[in-house]
C-alpha cells in the first residue's frame, strides 16, 4: 500500500477506535458509519464501510471496516477491529489486497466464534478473467484474530476467476483451467468449476466438488502437445498412435509450433476440430491447419495441410 493511501485509511482507523473506546452511542455502527461517511464526503473517491459481527457489542463482538480506492486497479482493505486481552480497543488486523473488497456473513464457529468470509475482485483481464482472492478469518489467536483458510494456499500464483458466489457455507469458484495450449480470448476453453466448504474438523474450507466445462478442449491440446513433441523427438510409436493415417505422419515437418490463434470447432462439445500451427521453413514462417477428429479412444489428427505454398 503506498504512504497516502496508508496515511489516509489510518485516519479511519483512529476514527472507529475512539468511537468504540467510548462506548455506546458512540460505538454504535450507525454513528460510526456516519462518521466515515462525512470523511468520504470531504475525501472523495475513497469508500469506507463498517459492520459489526457478534452478538451485541460485547468482548468478543468484531467490528470491521471495508475500506476501498475505486478505480482502473482498485485496491481495497478489510479491517478488523476489537478489544484485545489487555482490554484495549485495538485495530487487530489489515488485510488489504489489490480489487474490490466485499464482506460475506459467514456463520460463527463452533464455539460460537464470530467469523467473516473477505474477497477482493479485481479489475477484468484480456481473457475475461478478474483475479480473486479470498480469507477468512475467524476471532481468536494471539492477536485477537487468526485466519483460518487463504485462496492464495490454493492458487499461489493467483487465480483468474469467471465468476464466484457466497451462498450458506458453500464457496463457488468457477475460473480458467491453466493447461498446454489455452488460447485466451476464445470460446470453448477449459473451465473448471470448484465447491468449497468449511471442514468440521479444522473450520477451514476443503474441496467438496470440481466440475469440469468444456473439458474437450483441453483433451484435444493435450493431444497435440503429444504429437509436437513426438515430431521432434520422432518418436513413431506415439505418432503412429495419434496419426492413424501413416501418409500423413510421413508428410508432416519434424517441428511445427502451435500459434494462438483461435481452434475451429463447433459449439458444445465438438467431435472435429481445427488447430493452427507453424512451420518455420527456410526462414520463413508457414502456418499449418491440423484437422481433429474425437475417436472413441481420444482425439486423432486426420488432415493436415499448409496454408501457404
Amino acid at each position: 500500500m503506498d504512504a497516502a493511501l496508508a496515511a489516509l485509511f489510518s485516519l479511519a482507523d483512529d476514527e472507529i477506535i475512539e468511537n468504540l473506546g467510548a462506548g455506546e452511542p458512540f460505538a454504535s455502527t450507525a454513528f460510526i458509519q456516519e462518521r466515515l461517511d462525512a470523511f468520504m464526503a470531504a475525501w472523495g473517491g475513497a469508500s469506507f464501510r463498517v459492520h459489526r459481527l457478534g452478538a451485541g457489542g460485547g468482548t468478543g463482538a468484531l467490528t470491521v471496516g471495508v475500506f476501498t480506492l475505486p478505480g482502473p486497479a482498485p485496491r481495497g482493505s478489510v479491517r478488523v477491529y476489537g478489544r484485545r486481552r489487555d482490554g484495549d480497543v485495538a485495530r487487530l488486523a489489515a488485510i488489504t489486497h489489490d480489487g474490490t473488497p466485499e464482506l460475506h456473513r459467514w456463520a460463527p464457529a463452533r464455539d460460537g466464534a464470530p467469523q467473516l468470509l473477505a474477497t477482493w475482485l479485481g479489475a477484468a483481464s484480456g481473457s475475461g478473467g478478474r483475479a480473486l482472492e479470498i480469507e477468512l478469518w475467524r476471532r481468536g489467536g494471539h492477536d485477537g484474530v487468526e485466519r483460518r483458510w487463504s485462496s492464495a494456499a490454493l492458487f499461489p500464483d493467483g487465480v483468474q476467476a469467471l465468476g464466484f458466489a457466497v451462498k450458506g457455507d458453500g464457496v463457488t469458484i468457477r475460473y480458467e483451467a491453466p493447461y498446454a495450449g489455452r488460447k485466451p480470448g476464445c470460446q470453448g476453453q477449459t473451465e473448471l468449476v470448484d465447491l468449497y466448504r468449511p471442514d468440521v474438523r479444522r473450520e477451514d474450507l476443503v474441496l467438496v466438488r470440481r466440475s469440469v466445462v468444456n473439458g474437450w478442449h483441453r483433451e484435444l491440446q493435450a493431444a497435440v502437445g503429444r504429437v509436437l513433441l513426438a515430431l521432434d523427438a520422432g518418436d513413431a510409436a506415439t505418432l503412429g498412435a495419434l496419426v492413424p493415417d501413416r501418409a500423413l505422419a510421413a508428410r508432416l515437418p519434424r517441428t511445427l509450433t502451435r500459434e494462438p490463434a483461435c481452434d475451429e470447432a463447433a459449439p458444445g462439445t465438438p467431435t472435429s476440430a481445427t488447430v493452427a500451427v507453424t512451420e518455420e521453413r527456410s526462414g520463413r514462417r508457414v502456418p499449418w491447419s491440423l484437422v481433429w477428429r474425437r475417436a472413441p479412444n481420444g482425439w486423432r489428427l486426420t488432415a493436415a495441410m499448409p496454408m501457404l505454398q
